[in-house]
């Protein structure tokens, strides 16, 4: 009986081998990631493996092979027949998530890859299921995905890289910078995490050792480096924290930007220049306070930059309902310029806003005589008339505005609810065009549920 078990199992085992080696061939055609030899790899599937059709391997080969023939139905087709023959294999769910990754397709590349995590914590699989939620910007639950592979022992320099960058968008530098540094003792030539470590000495405000970095990446072929030119690298120390609050706050990091904006204030710099920009970061920050103490600051000083500066205090007021000081800032810009369409329509909004309609009116009007295709004029005049139970002239506005701009949303909102507003038909046509192109406030949202369902 002993000897009968034996065999058995030498028999079992030398056709599981026997299957692994079977694709050997069809595996190194696979690999070359050729479109003729995916094609060849098809043909000999279906030549010299038809009796293995019954296997999830086959599937899996096929799908791989199809997709690099650009055949997406055929590699999902492939895919979902080695799962249905292997429902419990972990690796087919893995694949299928591989796949839907490759040709875009994210939420059934999560799917796939929560069920293969499910069956079997394996650290790559749970890797990938970090960079499909990276991309879906399910940020804290990809860090978690990347924590996980970590302790299932599976680590790369490209792991430590994504963990890397995740850090520091939540403004954990230093922690950046020890994850990127554990990709760079796996590889201390990987061109990515070089780069990487050079934007978070950037955003860590240090920029000899972002300049060394960034040269290194550039070396070994990486373009997409923050690149920082030889004149500041070489340069003083005035010239470094002014390129780097300025890049900083170019790229909305508004909080790295002010610490070092105040660094340079702090030097005994009275450039206006200094306190307005700083004070667009506390305006980003919501720091309104902070904001307009710089604002009326850089007024103060040596030729500041008054159109700037009125335009950044009238929007502040604005934002904090202090309608009255908005309108005295977009006039002041005004008396620098008569023809500056934007002052009118700002100036325009605020009365709109103290329901002072006929002032809110002609600055609309002189907003269009200066620049008679200012969509966002035509948008925001169609609101003021709605306000006032004008329907017609706001839905000829509305008209006018997606007219010119097509692709704006507001334009469409109040397309909108001016056709609702005159009993007009097709009006969830122009709220889905409003969701479309980017409006994302509630509004529109409760009228679809409402009215377009």
């Amino acid at each position: 009986m002993h000897k009968l078990i034996l065999l058995i199992f030498i028999f079992i085992t030398s056709i599981s081998y026997g299957q692994k080696t079977n694709y050997q061939d069809i595996d190194a055609l696979i690999n070359k990631n050729s479109t003729i030899d995916a094609l060849t790899a098809i043909r000999k599937l279906k030549e010299n493996h038809a009796k293995d059709s019954i296997d999830s391997g086959y599937w899996i080969r096929y799908s791989k092979a199809s997709y690099t023939t650009y055949n997406y139905d055929n590699a999902k087709l492939g895919i979902d027949k080695a799962i249905k023959l292997d429902p419990n294999n972990a690796n087919t769910y893995f694949e299928k998530g591989l796949l839907h990754n490759r040709i875009g397709e994210l939420q059934p590349a999560l799917f796939a890859l929560e069920k293969a995590v499910s069956i079997q914590p394996k650290g790559e699989y749970y890797y990938w299921k970090g960079i499909v939620n990276q991309q879906l910007n399910n940020i804290k639950i990809a860090q978690n995905d990347y924590q996980k592979a970590l302790e299932n022992n599976f680590k790369s320099p490209e792991l430590y890289v994504n963990y890397a960058i995740l850090l520091s968008r939540n403004q954990k530098y230093k922690e950046g910078l020890e994850t990127i540094n554990k990709a760079i003792e796996i590889d201390n030539k990987h061109p990515h995490a070089i780069s990487t470590r050079a934007t978070i000495h950037f955003f860590l405000l240090n920029v000899d050792a972002a300049c060394k970095d960034s040269h290194t990446a550039l070396e070994l072929g990486y373009l997409q480096t923050q690149q920082i030119p030889d004149s500041i690298c070489n340069g003083t120390s005035t010239q470094k924290f002014q390129f780097l609050a300025d890049a900083l706050a170019g790229n909305k990091h508004y909080k790295q930007s002010s610490i070092v904006y105040t660094q340079l204030i702090e030097n005994k710099s009275s450039n206006p220049r200094h306190f307005l920009n700083r004070g667009y970061c506390f305006y980003q920050l919501k720091e309104f306070k902070k904001a307009e103490k710089d604002y009326l600051k850089a007024l103060t000083l040596p030729n500041p930059e008054l159109d700037l500066l009125y335009d950044n205090l009238s929007l502040l007021y604005f934002d904090q309902q202090k309608f009255q000081k908005a309108i005295d800032y977009s006039s002041k810009r005004i008396e620098l310029n008569s023809k500056n369409h934007v002052a009118y329509l700002d100036r325009g909004l605020s009365y709109r806003k103290l329901k002072k309609y006929n002032e809110a009116e002609k600055d609309f009007e002189a907003s269009l005589k200066i620049r008679p295709n200012f969509f966002r004029a035509y948008g925001y005049r169609a609101y003021l008339y709605m306000e006032q139970g004008k329907n017609q002239d706001a839905f000829k506005d509305a008209e006018k505005a997606v007219e010119i701009n097509p692709k704006y949303a507001y334009g469409y909102l109040m397309l909108a609810q001016a056709k609702q507003a005159l009993n007009l038909p097709e009006f969830c046509n122009d709220y889905f065009a409003a969701k479309k192109y980017g409006w994302t406030k509630e509004e529109v949202d409760f009228a679809i549920k409402k009215y377009c369902k």
